[in-house]
């Protein structure tokens, strides 16, 4: 029974611990962190969105070289130290005052998570079987968003309170999770690095036209389902619909929900990028239809309205689970055993290029153009559901080979 809740016993299930501890922390700090900048600090909403921009374009720039160096120098070894590091950065967020500070602490907190995540990659790459690193993902996405729904519930005191005193209480938790989960990232498994070969590229995942590609796509198109329910829907709900505004805490619960109980079972019969492209395809198609209805809210009584949002909540958590699924096969199965952390850390560059598009995108066209601009969104979902196929199949095309080991077995857990 417990097989069927928990990863595998070993590094899978320590970096599960050590997620579940600093998402804890990571979602109160998501909860709390605009108002803290903006309240307790006196930072302008303005140079909050400066701040944030120059994080995502510092995390656009060394997120693929970060991703580097944990091939170079190990997983765990510089997983631990970026968690490390990120501690030092909110700790010192206590301490900003000015722009200037706090876009430094953002470039750095932004490089650092990426760094953490192109680690995890790594981390599963080297200490799992191949057809058992999907499912482990899995479980760290499902526990990923359980520590956040945590912390941000934890955050109503602190919101409440609306003090100093209590965000900078937020922000040393989050400090202390940041400790704790490199204590426990550091009982992980040793995983004994893969040669890179000879003459190689030292940035070959930026050379990889094919996973370059998915990236930039999956980028976008993962910042998009994001987004719409934590930035379109709100906007959609008060400025074009007669639907109360708590219908957003009520499709986030489903999202949340589905998240955390659906990730692994979704990923089911996923383990290799040919198994992710019917998956991916499906997955975009689906949150395309879950656009179609939110625009049909529009001109609806509350208790239609508040019913089809429901539904199409349900419809939209689906198709991200079965998108995520995909783009953790496609990110294991293209890249070479010796550059997984590039490749990890590649695709985190695509999400942050995605990051700074899917804000504007939506907003523009949800608020800008209403109930066609849902039709628009639902279009680029499809577009991206028919591109994903063929952009696998030339990765797989041109998949780089494997180098030969030169002992027998395969290395899992640093051990053949």
């Amino acid at each position: 029974m417990i097989g069927k809740l928990l990863p595998a016993p070993g590094t899978p299930r320590v970096l599960m611990f050590a997620t579940l501890v600093n998402t804890v922390g990571n979602g109160a700090y998501l909860a709390t962190g605009a108002l803290f900048l903006t309240r307790s600090v006196g930072l302008t909403p303005g140079q909050v969105a400066l701040g944030l921009s120059a994080a995502a374009f510092a995390g656009i720039v060394l997120s693929t070289p970060m991703g580097a160096l944990v091939d170079r120098w190990g997983p765990r070894g510089v997983q631990v130290a970026a968690l490390l590091a990120l501690a030092g950065c909110f700790a010192g967020l206590t301490r900003v005052h000015h722009l200037w500070s706090y876009a430094l602490l953002a470039c750095v907190i932004a490089v650092g998570d990426a760094t953490v995540k192109a680690a995890t990659g790594a981390m599963i790459a080297g200490a799992v079987p191949p057809a058992e690193r999907v499912r482990t993902r899995a479980f760290i996405r499902s526990t990923n968003n359980a520590g956040i729904a945590l912390g941000t519930a934890a955050a109503a005191v602190p919101l409440l309170l609306d003090s100093r005193a209590g965000y900078l209480a937020v922000l040393f938790g989050n400090t202390a999770s940041y400790l704790l989960a490199a204590v426990v990232a550091s009982r992980a498994g040793q995983v004994t690095r893969a040669p890179r070969p000879p003459g190689g590229p030292r940035l070959a995942a930026l050379r990889d036209r094919p996973f370059v590609a998915f990236a930039l796509v999956d980028g976008v198109v993962a910042s998009l389902y994001n987004g719409l329910l934590a930035l379109a829907l709100p906007l959609w709900l008060v400025t074009r619909t007669h639907a109360p505004a708590t219908l957003v805490s009520a499709a986030l619960l489903v999202n949340t929900i589905g998240c955390v109980t659906l990730q692994v079972w979704a990923s089911r019969g996923v383990s290799t990028a040919a198994d992710a492209v019917p998956v991916s395809r499906r997955g975009a198609l689906v949150v395309a239809a879950s656009c179609v209805l939110f625009a049909l809210t529009a001109g609806r009584s509350a208790r239609l309205a508040g019913a089809l949002v429901l539904t199409a909540a349900a419809v939209h958590v689906l198709g991200e689970l079965w998108l995520s699924s995909a783009t953790f096969a496609v990110a294991f199965d293209l890249a070479p055993d010796w550059a997984q952390g590039q490749y990890q850390g590649a695709l985190q560059t695509g999400r942050q290029i995605g990051n700074m598009l899917a804000p504007p995108l939506l907003t523009g066209l949800v608020i800008g153009w209403g109930g066609p601009g849902w039709v628009v969104l639902a279009a680029v979902f499809a577009v991206a559901g028919l591109a994903y196929p063929p952009i696998v199949r030339w990765g797989l095309r041109q998949r780089v080979p494997a180098i030969p080991r030169v002992s027998k077995g395969p290395l899992y857990n640093g051990k053949r």
